[in-house]
C-alpha cells in the first residue's frame, strides 16, 4: 500500500490501484475538480448518501462541505476495499462524520455476488488475485460490478436504509444504477435530494458494466433494468433540471 498526505487528509491506497493512484503520485487528488464543482449543489445542513464509496476519496472531500452535525453514509460492498475505506476514515478522525457500511446497494435485500474480474479496465485481472498473490499487477478495484462468480456480498435497497434527511445522493455503482433507483423511490420522494449518478445505460463508456449486471441477475433485470430515475424525478416529482455529462464525464446530475 501507499499513503499520501493531501489537502483533505491522509489517503492510503493499494499500490496496484490503476486509475486512482496516478494523480496522488503526481501530488494531486483524484477527481478533485469535479467533486469541488458539486459543492454549490450540496446543502451543508443535510446528510449525504454515497453509494459505491471505494476507499473514501470522495467522502473526505464531502466531509469538508457539511456542517459538523451532518453525516455521510457510505456503502461499499467489497470487503477489502471496505477495510481500506475504514482505514482512511479513522486515520483522519472522521468516524463521527463519515459512516461506512459494508453492503452493496441493489433492488433487493439479501445475498449477492460481485464480478470476479476487473472488466472496467483492459487488464481484466481476477480481483481476488489482484488483492493477493498478483498484487504486483495493476487493477481498477473501483471498476468491479455486481456479478455471479466473484466475492459474496450483502445487498440492501435504499428504501430499507435507516437514514434521514438525505440532501444529496452520489451513486457510482458500476452498472447497477437502474436497479438501485427502482427501490429508492420513497427516499427520493420524501427527501427530494440532488442526485449525481453514473449513467451506465445512456453512455457507451459504461454500457458493458450495465449489461454484465443484467446478465448476472436475469430475474431482477426482467423487472428493473429499464427503470428511469430521470423520468421519475422530472415528471413525477417535478425536479427542475438535469445536467447531463456533468463535468464532461458520464455522470448526470438531477436537481430538485
Amino acid at each position: 500500500m501507499e499513503t499520501f498526505n493531501t489537502t483533505y487528509g491522509t489517503v492510503t491506497l493499494y499500490s496496484n490501484e490503476t486509475y486512482i493512484i496516478t494523480p496522488f503520485r503526481e501530488n494531486k487528488y483524484w477527481d478533485e475538480t469535479k467533486t469541488l464543482a458539486l459543492k454549490p449543489y450540496i446543502n451543508p445542513n443535510r446528510n449525504i448518501l454515497e453509494i459505491g464509496g471505494h476507499c473514501g476519496t470522495s467522502s473526505l472531500i464531502y466531509a469538508t462541505f457539511l456542517s459538523p452535525r451532518q453525516q455521510i453514509y457510505v456503502y461499499e460492498p467489497q470487503k477489502k476495499m471496505f477495510a481500506l475505506l475504514m482505514r482512511n476514515v479513522y486515520q483522519n478522525n472522521l468516524q463521527h462524520r463519515v459512516v461506512p457500511y459494508n453492503y452493496g446497494v441493489f433492488c433487493y435485500n439479501g445475498a449477492g455476488k460481485m464480478h470476479d474480474k476487473d472488466i472496467d479496465w483492459f487488464h481484466k485481472g481476477e480481483i481476488a488475485k489482484r488483492y493477493g498473490e498478483e498484487a504486483y499487477l495493476p487493477c481498477n478495484f473501483g471498476g468491479v460490478c455486481l456479478g455471479s462468480s466473484g466475492e459474496e456480498v450483502s445487498l440492501i435497497t435504499v428504501d430499507d436504509m435507516p437514514h434521514n434527511d438525505i440532501g444529496f445522493i452520489h451513486c457510482d455503482a458500476q452498472g447497477a444504477e437502474n436497479f438501485i433507483f427502482s427501490k429508492a423511490t420513497e427516499v427520493i420522494k420524501r427527501n427530494r435530494p440532488v442526485i449525481l449518478f453514473e449513467n451506465n445505460v445512456n453512455y457507451l463508456e459504461g454500457r458493458p458494466l450495465y449489461e454484465k449486471v443484467c446478465q448476472s441477475y436475469p430475474e431482477e433485470a426482467a423487472k428493473y433494468k429499464d427503470y428511469n430515475v430521470e423520468h421519475y424525478c422530472m415528471y413525477e416529482l417535478g425536479y427542475s433540471q438535469i445536467i447531463r455529462r456533468f463535468f464532461g464525464e458520464y455522470d448526470d446530475l438531477l436537481i430538485p
